[in-house]
């Protein structure tokens, strides 16, 4: 019997995910970590001790404790995050396990982060700011793009060696920049406004040298430490199966706002891949803090400024940035939390297979709130299955 934990974050992101995708990596028999949704704009903190602490974005939270990750068919791969994290991690000391793709994964290009960080340059000098809405990683671009030539892993692994890359890899980004170019064109971009991005659209023969040498390397570094391989093999393979969701419930890409993720943020990816396996027992975790967080505008109910929950706290996670702003927060508005999670658990309600769990991290702020849980976090450092 298969044991399965689902962790979803049951409001706008930064609830604690990665935490608890730790606790169960260190908790369950032959674990791996399943990233099936949006792509590297995740940033999972796990705080290991007073002096070392990672921010997990393209790979799963159970890394640095030797468990590998699988990249879904539904998650999109960034070469160049992958890279860049997996650079950091072994500058950390940290002895990276081989990951595992789906083959049929898809694949953001340098050309989808250019179209989304020029978007926001423009709308930043038409109107005096950003809109603080993209995390800058490709994503929006590329579900615009998507199915139109936007390639699987395979496909750019197969136009690749560790020694270099055959005539299709000029191909794959002729055509990848092409559709970039028009979607960036397609949303009014005007490149003469923003001539810091208007060099990287110029058509002069010559002009990717640099971005097709530095995609190369990425792509190359990916095919070192990952394997191919497909569900249904890593469901033989391993005992316990985490799935580790990005962003949050009130984030879903069908949520009634206009500032949602370009992803489904709850059980519709992992119950897709589970659907015809019978032989599990499923745990979903909800994850919320003791009190709301969300990056970027759109809807926050019982918004309060950071003071009001916490004036001594510091994030060193969630800093300002360019692309989302500050991080904001508000008091817990439990009925909407449910309403939330009920929409997520009514397609499985009915499933002897799945149970339902909550787990409630920085309860050092509103420890007697929440004493129902069935895990908690006062720290950091540790979750308590209570």
């Amino acid at each position: 019997m298969k044991d399965v934990k689902i962790i979803i974050g049951a409001n706008y992101g930064d609830e604690g995910k990665g935490m608890v995708t730790r606790y169960f990596s260190n908790n369950t028999d032959n674990p791996i970590v399943i990233l099936h949704n949006g792509t590297a704009q995740r940033g999972h903190t796990v705080d290991y001790d007073l002096n070392m602490r990672h921010v997990y974005h393209h790979f799963g939270s159970g890394t640095a404790d030797g468990v590998p990750t699988f990249y879904a068919s539904s998650f999109y791969i960034h070469p160049m995050e992958f890279h860049r994290e997996l650079e950091e991690l072994i500058n950390k000391g940290i002895k990276v396990p081989i990951a595992f793709y789906d083959p049929l994964a898809l694949v953001i290009t340098p050309f989808d982060m250019l179209v989304d960080r020029a978007t926001q340059a423009y709308i930043q000098w038409r109107y005096g700011e950003r809109e603080y809405g993209s995390c800058a990683m490709g994503t929006w671009c590329a579900t615009d793009r998507y199915p139109l030539n936007l390639f699987t892993i395979e496909e750019w692994i197969d136009s690749i060696s560790e020694r270099g890359y055959n005539s299709n890899y000029h191909y794959l980004l002729q055509l990848s920049f092409n559709e970039c170019y028009n979607i960036l064109c397609s949303r009014g971009v005007d490149l003469d406004k923003i001539p810091e991005y208007k060099k990287y659209f110029n058509k002069t023969k010559g002009r990717y040298s640099t971005i097709y040498f530095n995609f190369l390397c990425d792509l190359i570094k990916f095919q070192q430490y990952s394997h191919r391989l497909t569900f249904d093999e890593i469901y033989d393979k391993y005992d316990s199966l985490i799935f580790e969701n990005g962003q949050g419930l009130g984030l879903d890409k069908n949520v009634n706002n206009e500032w949602h993720t370009t992803s489904h943020t709850g059980l519709t990816n992992p119950l897709e891949m589970l659907q015809d396996k019978n032989d599990f027992n499923a745990e979903v975790c909800y994850v919320t803090r003791s009190y709301l967080t969300r990056h970027g505008i759109g809807h926050l109910e019982q918004e309060v400024n950071k003071n009001e929950i916490n004036k001594d706290m510091y994030d060193l996670t969630n800093i300002h940035n360019e692309f989302q702003g500050s991080l904001r927060y508000g008091y817990l508005d439990d009925k909407e939390q449910q309403l939330r999670i009920a929409k997520d658990w009514d397609v499985v309600k009915n499933d002897n297979r799945f149970r339902k769990s909550m787990v409630i991290t920085h309860c050092n702020e509103f420890e007697d709130l929440y004493q129902n849980a069935n895990y908690v976090s006062y720290n950091p450092y540790s979750i308590l299955k209570r």
